[in-house]
């Protein structure tokens, strides 16, 4: 409401200074940047151009080099960058793909190449993000998604070099796993979060988006948040909160739901495979 956007307006500047003052703590500067981020995604008046411009400063510090290769930044910075290019992306769920240039997959596929795994995921979920944006505005969208960008999600998804820690090769290739088969097949992220008698299904790299930037900011309590929260549920699409007496028309065992979502998740890869197929064969 206008309560809401006026808040807003008044942190933007001390939140977009805090950002840019190199002397401030890039933890600090970090949350700053989430925060600047959940402000614009929730403020219906903002334009989002100056929070786009602010977070692009701060992430661009590890696009790779002139000659190619990655940038040479201490994990503090690496951190930080990885934190507003994160952030940056839940703007990426409610803006025009096609508003702006800088950054494009070409930049993203070379921060892919950056020596901290927090660089190399916040820039695997904007690939992501940008491919489901993109094809959402043009079928054939994905079709810049060339060869050697598939190739580096690829090693990515299966990478077992033995100088990165166990840990951190597990959280990787899982998450790669994951953007690389929706850039080659086309099928989504199928998450189904339970709350309640509730389910919230996560069927879009959107949608997963932005519920993860509200566990980012919420912290603890999320299911809680999805019940009684009314502007969780605006933004999830939950409709009324559920009271006593019409909680029964919504129970439904868990076996039930499973199956159903299971059918309707394989029936979306299999309809998004067959228009794949039929692109192909047109620009083949």
């Amino acid at each position: 409401g206008d309560l809401t956007d006026q808040v807003c307006q008044d942190l933007k500047p001390l939140l977009t200074f805090t950002i840019l003052d190199n002397s401030a703590s890039p933890l600090a500067r970090a949350k700053c940047c989430w925060t600047l981020a959940m402000l614009g995604f929730l403020d219906s008046t903002d334009v989002l151009a100056d929070t786009h411009r602010t977070l692009l400063s701060v992430f661009s510090g590890s696009y790779s080099k002139g000659d190619g290769t990655p940038a040479t930044v201490s994990v503090e910075l690496a951190t930080l960058h990885a934190a507003a290019l994160s952030a940056w992306s839940l703007l990426l769920t409610i803006i025009d793909i096609h508003a702006f240039s800088d950054p494009n997959l070409t930049q993203m596929s070379g921060l892919l190449d950056s020596p901290h795994l927090d660089v190399r995921m916040a820039a695997g979920e904007v690939i992501a993000l940008m491919m489901e944006r993109g094809r959402q505005y043009d079928d054939d969208y994905e079709w810049e998604a060339g060869e050697q960008l598939v190739d580096k999600l690829r090693q990515l998804a299966t990478d077992s070099h033995k100088y990165r820690a166990k840990k951190d090769r597990k959280t990787q290739r899982s998450s790669f796993r994951d953007i690389l088969r929706y850039v080659e097949e086309d099928c989504p992220p199928n998450i189904q979060v339970r709350f309640g008698l509730e389910t919230l299904a996560l069927d879009s790299w959107c949608r997963k988006k932005q519920y993860d930037a509200f566990c980012q900011v919420l912290g603890s309590g999320m299911n809680l948040h999805l019940t009684e929260n009314d502007l969780l549920r605006e933004v999830f699409e939950l409709g009324e909160k559920l009271v006593p007496l019409n909680m029964a028309a919504h129970k439904q065992s868990r076996i039930e739901r499973h199956l159903m979502n299971q059918a309707n998740f394989k029936a979306r890869c299999i309809s998004r495979a067959k228009n794949r197929d039929k692109r192909s064969a047109v620009l083949s």
